[in-house]
């Protein structure tokens, strides 16, 4: 039964995944997933010094450590009893000011702010590879096409991979190859409200809802990051929203199942933990939410393991059900700015 349970979600899973986005946005001609440093080394004291090249060094190139998780094997030991991994660290990272001025073009933005900075290895080769999404791939899930919120979001990624190269002059760097997407990269959803007295209150009351519902399914909110507020200062850093948030969702049966486990693939980690945004537009009575699919993740790193595509089919599910419990309904993945 749970063989024919599986071939059911694969073939269902088939259907989705490789195949083109609908005829309202055509991606580019990006062919790279994510950019790789591969480093002959096996020591923690490596892992440490990496860690420590995350905070200062990182933020003089414009990106803010936020809520790291390190050592995430042992977190799999602790839980499942074994690792396949040495090592496998995220470091999520947010470059707050040249990030905001482009949710006011499009703030689907968000699926991919923060991002996620990995450094993993395998027990199987001893190598050390740090790896990030590419720019254009990002873009391309979230389906945003302004050609200037293209080039700025690219362009930011540019002194990070400089700093990791003149970090790391003997790293090998290689690209993971983008093997397709899915036909739904994304899911969106809007909450609509009556006006309340205070809107501050009201989306204060909506996250406590949010992470309650969400932590009683079995997940994690393992990141958060209010956009709205200034690091440097008490002024309103994104005037046009009354409230921009990020999550980080993590769910460690998931991410064991697809990142460690039978047929490792931690390369995946670049998309986890899943960053959801949830903001509303000043004036506006209606929450909006958006996040990459798992199903992105399975097209565009073409995983056929059928113990996988099942833990992804089951969160592509199981998220937007706890989504509608809070009262959300479907949208299309369209710029919101735009749909007037």
């Amino acid at each position: 039964m749970q063989l024919l349970k599986k071939t059911l979600i694969l073939a269902t899973l088939s259907s989705l995944l490789l195949t083109p986005l609908s005829a309202k946005f055509t991606p580019s001609n990006n062919t790279k997933l994510a950019v790789e440093y591969t480093i002959d080394t096996a020591t923690t004291e490596f892992d440490k010094d990496f860690f420590e090249f995350t905070k200062e060094p990182v933020e003089k190139t414009g990106f803010f450590l936020n809520d790291p998780h390190h050592n995430v094997q042992n977190v799999y030991v602790q839980q499942v009893g074994e690792t396949k991994l040495e090592q496998l660290s995220f470091s999520s990272l947010v470059n707050d000011s040249k990030a905001r001025e482009l949710f006011n073009t499009d703030p689907r933005i968000g699926g991919f702010t923060p991002f996620n900075l990995v450094i993993y290895r395998k027990k199987a080769d001893h190598k050390t590879v740090i790896t990030h999404i590419y720019p254009q791939a990002a873009l391309d899930i979230l389906q945003i096409e302004d050609k200037n919120v293209r080039a700025k979001f690219t362009e930011m990624f540019i002194p990070l991979d400089a700093a990791i190269e003149s970090k790391y002059p003997k790293a090998t760097k290689s690209y993971t190859k983008l093997q397709g997407y899915a036909k739904k990269t994304m899911m969106n959803f809007e909450i609509a409200f009556d006006e309340p007295e205070d809107i501050d209150d009201f989306f204060d009351d909506f996250q406590e809802r949010y992470e309650s519902a969400f932590e009683t399914k079995g997940y994690i909110i393992a990141g958060f990051y209010n956009m709205k507020e200034s690091l440097n200062s008490e002024e309103d850093a994104l005037p046009g929203y009354s409230a921009y948030v990020v999550w980080s969702l993590c769910h460690i049966p998931f991410s064991y199942t697809i990142f460690d486990g039978k047929n490792p693939l931690p390369k995946a980690a670049m998309f986890a933990p899943c960053s959801m945004y949830a903001y509303i537009k000043e004036g506006e009575n209606k929450i909006v939410i958006g996040m990459p699919t798992l199903g992105a993740w399975a097209a565009a790193l073409n995983i056929t393991d059928a113990d996988k595509l099942e833990k992804i089919h089951q969160l592509d599910t199981e998220i937007p059900a706890i989504i509608h419990s809070l009262g959300g309904i479907d949208t299309e993945n369209i710029n919101p700015l735009l749909a007037k």
